[in-house]
């Protein structure tokens, strides 16, 4: 830019240089066009008032030799302007070179400097562009991050509310079903609830539901938690009702605490042994199938004569069949779950293959299992076994370390 300023200042110097010097010329010509006229004018007129006398005797070359030197001197001054124009004449030459050379460079410079403005502009359209393109797409964030906050939170605040719900229907629900079961008339127990305990039952403790069993009483306590860990609530009450029940010869060493057949699954352990009790986490669904085992018991014609290992090794497998029928139903709970969310992982992924999966679902008919063959497998144990062998022939596409993986995960699981 500063090139651009000087360029131009020299430009402004050269025109008024250039208009100096012709004023100048032009004044000098005039100025000699005038002398010499004069002087010719002056010589004439001195010749015709001279005397036409033949014998004038003045010598006019003096005169003549004066104009001829001034005339000389006028020509030397205007050689030396001549000379000095001609100068300046190459000065202005070079001057015009030069201004043309430097506009060049100004609008070379110029079309740079425009070139890069415009470059400016640009980013600067692309940066505002940018800019709210990331303020947009935060934004976007932000909401859809409130939005999955919000729907965690209602999910969350769903399952707490059906979680209480479950647990307070829980304490009625089971007395209500061990009412129920001890009427039926294959099983007939004498039972009772927490606000009608035995006359001869220890006051300080008031289990939900005792039922008379050989003399002792079966305690079926429902456990009700609202607490996040309920294996921890599990472990905390199986010490204090052990302390409570200590020495108590009434109460029958076989203890069950009964919890919503959903919170299973939650348990790493199922069964404790504290001190001389054993403890047993059943649902409700065990209920039936504990209750009519005891009574078998009860009813055996030498159940009186069975020495204490006997009737211990019986209530032993009573107590693997209740935690079978446990396992069972949290398996198939888990794997139900399971099932259901591969489904809606499904739905979410292809809406419209998941439309028509569901379409042609609805014109498939699934065969029912035969009566004849439920009916055979549930009335013969070698026939379920025979079943079971036949799986292994040929052999099943289940590796050796599946199996051992699932035997680890079931033993631990019992523990």
């Amino acid at each position: 830019m500063q090139a651009l300023l000087e360029a131009k200042n020299n430009q402004n110097s050269g025109r008024t240089y250039t208009l100096c010097y012709h004023a100048y010329m032009t004044g000098f010509e005039i100025a000699l066009g005038i002398t010499v006229i004069l002087a010719f004018g002056t010589m004439i007129v001195l010749q015709m008032k001279k005397p036409q006398v033949v014998s004038d005797n003045r010598d006019w070359s003096k005169d003549i030799a004066k104009i001829e030197k001034e005339l000389e001197i006028e020509k030397a001054e205007h050689n030396k302007l001549s000379g000095g124009n001609k100068q300046m004449f190459a000065e202005l030459t070079q001057a015009k070179a030069k201004l043309q050379s430097l506009e060049k460079e100004r609008d070379a410079l110029q079309k740079t400097v425009t070139k890069y403005e415009t470059e400016e502009e640009q980013d600067k359209r692309e940066h505002k562009g940018l800019v709210e393109k990331q303020d947009a797409m935060l934004q976007a964030l932000r909401e859809e991050r409130q939005r999955v906050l919000q729907a965690e939170a209602e999910a969350k605040q769903v399952a707490e509310e059906e979680r209480d719900r479950l647990w307070n229907d829980h304490e009625v629900t089971v007395i209500s079903t061990l009412i129920d079961l001890c009427k039926q008339p294959h099983l007939q127990f004498k039972s009772y609830s927490n606000n009608s305990l035995p006359d001869d039952f220890d006051g300080s403790l008031k289990p939900d539901f005792l039922i008379d069993f050989l003399g002792q009483y079966v305690v079926f306590d429902a456990k009700v938690s609202k607490s996040q860990s309920l294996q921890t609530y599990i472990d905390d009450q199986v010490k204090k009702t052990a302390e409570k029940m200590k020495k108590n010869d009434k109460i029958y060493p076989h203890i069950f605490l009964v919890v919503p057949t959903e919170a299973v699954a939650e348990l790493k352990k199922l069964v404790y042994a504290k001190d001389q009790y054993y403890f047993y986490v059943i649902s409700r669904e065990a209920l039936s199938p504990i209750l009519a085992s005891l009574k078998r018991i009860s009813t055996y014609e030498l159940a009186e004569t069975l020495d204490p290992q006997k009737r211990e090794n019986i209530i032993n497998t009573l107590a693997e069949m209740t935690t079978q029928i446990n396992m069972t139903s949290a398996t198939s709970l888990l794997t139900t779950k399971r099932a259901v969310e591969v489904l809606a992982r499904m739905q979410k992924a292809d809406p419209e293959l998941a439309a028509e999966v569901e379409q042609k679902s609805k014109e498939k008919t699934l065969n029912a299992y035969s009566p004849t063959e439920l009916k055979r497998l549930a009335s013969s144990l070698t026939a379920q076994n025979s079943e079971i062998n036949s799986l292994a022939s040929p052999k099943p596409p289940v590796s050796k370390k599946m199996i051992e993986a699932a035997e680890s995960v079931i033993s631990q699981k019992l523990l």
